[in-house]
């Protein structure tokens, strides 16, 4: 039996990385309640935000803070909390109440300063992490990430920034490639902390799923430990290997996929939160490639290819890129939320709804002011806008002057907290159109919308984040909606909002053609994918099973 608090600790950490949650949870708690000490609490309150139970991680942190005020590590806890909320001048709060600033403090910050559409401050604020630690592969990943918000940024531009950012980085050799497996099976490793209970996970699980099991052998490494749903289940039970990765460093997590024999690894995070994109430094595979969750690509010179289409990435752009672009019909594609309404929820006669259900630090001064000018011009339309960060308040202020400049009545914007389930379905039918935010295009918000019916009219840009919503739509329709320009965008709009026939229509086609295009194009998607896998394997040159590996040498790529 245990008894010390730290065998305690140890165990319950080992459990809960290990998948045992519950039994981790209950073992730290044992802890705890030997040891009330900042390190037991903080190894608890990680597990229990894995269990999603985030009140009870909350009022331990809170517990925590009143002992040991300034303690960073609470501190950082209590500011990840708050970011998840949606609070960044909590978060802030946070941040200059700990004693001394770590570079997971800076992360937090520049987050909080993002969250407040201040990307400059972001950015500055991860700058000052990364001088206390270089090796900080998040920090890196967040100034890159706040680049594809840039409302100037081009797609040549985000090479030069990520070169920039990675300049200096030692970057180990391309591997030999492995023998081919005797059955001819490519063997595949997922990447990713997108796997359950993530709006990405309804773009990744289907493409997963769909592979050819008798030509691809699939293993997934989960970067978060996560409860068991269904989704995750059905997963789970589809692959051939699940080896989670949270307990791992990058270097020992690279060492256990070199041993796991993988041909080609598929980061499917890039620069998003929780990604190990260290990890892929490290050059555990001879094949490396993004796919499905971040499209602009991470710009790490270890990587091999990029999942795309012609409208996330024209033909001129393509010379800037350093992977080979992998064309499939769209990137962006995922099981549709629920079937479309039977009729048109919408009746014809009451103000036009628009709505941007976007994230509201999508959503730049220049973007808004582009909502207000439509606003102005039909005086009777409402924009619904749809986050809880817009209760922040800063947040709040920021839109408070907003509206007040542009003379709007409070009664023309409509603001609209989390919601899921049928609450969330209501809120998408409730709308009679959407507008794609700008720099930052939509990609899972677009979907669903259009899987109810929602026209989504979108701008495009320089970029490939700016064409997510355009990339869509250029596969599934309707045509007509992705337009080029500010003028064309406010244009399409007010042509919608004027013509009630035509919008009613419109929402019917998307209705009727959505869901079988959504079929069709998964399957297209994946066997395009896949084609693409056994052509890269195919690039490099492999030597024989019985000769030594170090002879081995990589074709083009």
């Amino acid at each position: 039996m245990l008894t010390g608090a730290a065998a305690l600790m140890a165990e319950g950490r080992r459990r809960a990385l290990a998948g045992g949650l519950e039994e981790g949870a209950e073992l730290l708690r044992r802890a705890l309640a030997l040891d009330p000490a900042p390190l037991v609490r903080e190894a608890l309150v990680r597990v229990l935000l894995w269990l999603r139970r985030f009140d009870e991680a909350a009022e331990l942190v809170t517990a925590g803070l009143v002992d040991h005020p300034a303690h960073p590590g609470l501190r950082a806890l209590a500011g990840d909390e708050a970011i998840r909320r949606r609070r960044p001048t909590e978060a802030a709060a946070h941040m200059a109440a700990a004693s001394a600033m770590t570079p997971d403090l800076w992360r937090i910050a520049g987050n909080a300063r993002l969250l407040l559409t201040d990307i400059d401050g972001a950015v500055a604020a991860w700058d000052q992490g990364l001088r206390l630690d270089p090796t900080d592969w998040r920090l890196a990943g967040n100034i890159l990430y706040a680049a594809s918000c840039d409302p100037a940024m081009t797609t040549a531009g985000l090479a030069r920034r990520q070169a920039a950012v990675f300049a200096g980085r030692d970057f180990p050799p391309r591997p030999a490639p492995r023998p081919r497996a005797a059955d001819g099976r490519l063997h595949i490793g997922y990447v990713g902390g997108c796997f359950a209970s993530h709006a990405a996970a309804r773009v990744v699980l289907p493409m997963i799923m769909g592979h050819d099991r008798s030509r691809f052998r699939i293993t997934c490494y989960p970067t978060r430990p996560a409860p068991v749903d269904p989704g995750l289940l059905r997963l789970r039970l589809a692959v051939d290997g699940w080896c989670g990765l949270a307990g791992l460093d990058d270097a020992a997590a690279a060492d256990r996929i070199r041993a796991d024999g993988i041909d080609i690894l598929v980061d499917l995070d890039g620069h998003v939160g929780g990604n190990r994109i260290g990890i892929f430094a490290r050059r555990p595979a001879a094949l490396q490639i993004q796919a499905w969750g971040y499209l602009p690509g991470t710009g790490l010179p270890v990587m091999d290819g990029l999942v795309t289409d012609p409208v996330l990435l024209p033909a001129a752009e393509r010379p800037a890129i350093g992977a080979a672009t992998l064309d499939v019909p769209c990137p962006t594609l995922g099981w549709p939320l629920a079937s479309p309404p039977a009729g048109d929820p919408r009746e014809a006669g009451g103000p036009v709804r628009i709505g941007c259900f976007a994230r509201g630090e999508k959503l730049p001064d220049m973007f808004l002011d582009h909502l207000a000018g439509i606003l102005t011009a039909r005086p009777s339309a409402v924009l619904v806008l749809k986050d809880e960060l817009f209760a922040d308040p800063a947040v709040r202020c920021r839109l408070d002057r907003w509206r007040s400049r542009h003379r709007l009545a409070p009664d023309r914007i409509e603001i609209q907290g989390r919601s899921s389930g049928d609450a969330y379905i209501h809120s998408l039918r409730s709308l009679d159109l959407a507008v794609d935010s700008w720099p930052y295009s939509g990609g899972v918000v677009t979907l669903d919308l259009l899987s109810q019916g929602v026209p989504v009219v979108t701008m495009g840009g320089r970029q490939a984040c700016s064409r997510t919503t355009a990339s869509i739509l250029a596969c599934l329709g309707p045509q007509g909606l992705a337009v080029d320009g500010v003028d064309a965008r406010g244009g399409r709009v007010l042509a919608l909002i004027d013509d009630a026939a035509a919008r009613s229509t419109l929402r019917a086609e998307i209705r009727a053609t959505h869901g079988p295009r959504v079929a069709a194009a998964i399957p297209a998607t994946i066997r395009a994918f896949e084609t693409h896998l056994f052509s890269l394997a195919a690039s490099l040159t492999v030597c024989p099973a019985s000769s030594s590996r170090s002879k081995s040498r990589p074709g083009p790529i």
